[in-house]
């Protein structure tokens, strides 16, 4: 989801199906431990606070690009609402390029 531009709390609650704001609250604080994302508080009223991913996560993309291919491959059934899209490879084809799009553009932001 970082990788497609959004770093808003607000942001992931939308667009991950049936999570609460505890648990989600507690990923990212974990993900923060671990060095896989930053978090930056902006002072202003109302707080805002983003959160961006490290090096150390951009050198995941391939492993996670990876495994939501195979997903789709093998788990189709548990990926998809309703029956299965006959061209996964397209789809995955898509999601990819937004997400190395996503890469560059964020790489290009933090001057690597």
């Amino acid at each position: 989801m970082m990788m497609l531009k959004q770093t808003r709390f607000n942001q992931f609650m939308d667009s991950i199906e049936q999570i609460n704001p505890k648990t989600l609250s507690l990923r990212l604080k974990e993900m923060e431990k671990d060095g896989l994302i930053k978090r930056k508080i902006y002072h202003e009223t109302p707080v805002r606070v983003e959160y961006n991913l490290t090096e150390k996560a951009m050198a995941l993309t391939p492993i996670l690009e990876q495994m939501a291919l195979f997903s789709m491959r093998y788990c189709a059934k548990d990926v998809f609402r309703g029956p299965v899209p006959k061209d996964v490879e397209k789809i995955y084809s898509n999601i990819t390029t937004k997400y190395r799009n996503a890469t560059t553009s964020y790489q290009d932001r933090i001057g690597e």
